[in-house]
């Protein structure tokens, strides 16, 4: 990827990037293999996701999402 005709500033800053995307990615493995299955959990409900999908029988399937998609469309 890197040439001699590039300039030693350029290295020299792709260099720096590349170690420190190399320290980060390090940190997020530590801290994934560190996390208990309460704090999992936590992040998950912090994340707010989507409500599960509700089975009506007096509803189709097209009707479910339409009503969805209403719902977080006003919010």
């Amino acid at each position: 990827m890197s040439s001699d005709s590039e300039p030693m500033e350029l290295k020299e800053a792709r260099a720096e990037y590349f170690a420190r995307w190399e320290a980060v990615q390090i940190f997020k493995a530590h801290e994934l293999a560190a996390m208990t299955e309460e704090r999992a959990r936590q992040i998950m409900q912090w994340l707010g996701a989507p409500e599960g999908w509700r089975e009506r029988s007096d509803w189709s399937g097209l009707v479910e999402q339409q009503a969805i998609f209403h719902k977080g469309w006003r919010a």
